[in-house]
């Protein structure tokens, strides 16, 4: 009888431990927290024209551009509504398209607001001197109906679950019209560490197919890791590239074949 009630003890033991590897995720931001955000992205751009044409035969073309952005977004306690003042200040926002370099009049703009239900922000100011009022208010709608990077399962998951996010993207072409593509991301829970989730991420690249594209081809992959902190609800880092071949039939006498490469990294640091 000892015995029996020793393995019984073993076995709900073990069910509770396999229980606690099922983990809750949700993006939301939390009110008396600094957030400072870095973000790298760069792509390139390889572009050849197949014809018969000899203005255009075997002519290639290359691009590169990156952009850098800080933004540091502060929020404070929270009211006897539940709610919690914040506030967005942009660092600089600089682009390089091949060799040359703009910063963005958005650098140094700030942005007061609220955060209220359901973790809503709601944008009571945009003040900067270099932005029209056209300009603010595309940053207000912005701000307020952004959605979380990744759109993460309501119900719990385990290590080595996965689920999938779609996202839209359009490319633009010379000559035609743009490119309409879906990158399906597979993330994978691989590991969990002191509330630190590290996710592996898998990317395919297919054509949108609510768009007529009868004329083009478009295949690609790509691979990333993403941490996120659970106690702090927010993906601390995210780092991705992916390649993207496309073969646009422009007409009988052209096709342009073009090679997209991208590479992001963005890291939040939480105080």
């Amino acid at each position: 009888m000892k015995k029996t009630y020793i393995y019984i003890i073993i076995i709900l033991t073990s069910l509770t431990s396999c229980g606690k590897k099922s983990f809750e995720f949700e993006s939301k931001m939390n009110p008396e927290r600094t957030y400072s955000l870095s973000m790298n992205m760069s792509s390139t751009n390889h572009v050849k024209y197949l014809s018969e044409n000899e203005e255009l035969k075997d002519k290639t073309s290359e691009s590169k551009n990156s952009t850098q952005m800080t933004r540091i977004t502060t929020t404070k306690g929270v009211d006897k509504r539940g709610q919690f003042n914040a506030t967005i200040e942009y660092g600089k926002i600089v682009s390089i398209i091949n060799g040359n370099k703009t910063e963005n009049p958005i650098s140094g703009t700030i942005v007061n607001g609220v955060y209220v239900d359901k973790n809503k922000f709601r944008v009571d100011s945009v003040i900067s001197d270099q932005l029209n009022e056209k300009t603010k208010q595309a940053i207000k709608y912005a701000l307020e109906n952004v959605k979380p990077t990744i759109d993460f399962p309501i119900e719990p998951i385990k290590i080595g679950d996965s689920f999938e996010h779609k996202m839209p993207m359009t490319i633009p072409v010379n000559g035609v019209n743009p490119v309409k593509i879906e990158i399906f991301k597979i993330y994978t829970l691989k590991s969990v560490n002191n509330n630190i989730a590290i996710f592996d991420l898998q990317q395919s690249i297919h054509l949108n197919k609510e768009v007529n594209q009868t004329n083009v081809i478009a295949k690609g992959d790509g691979n990333g890791i993403v941490e996120f902190d659970i106690l702090e609800n927010q993906i601390i880092n995210d780092k991705s590239n992916f390649t993207i071949k496309l073969n646009v039939i422009v007409n009988e006498e052209l096709s342009v074949n073009t090679v997209v490469g991208s590479t992001s990294e963005i890291t939040t640091t939480i105080e």
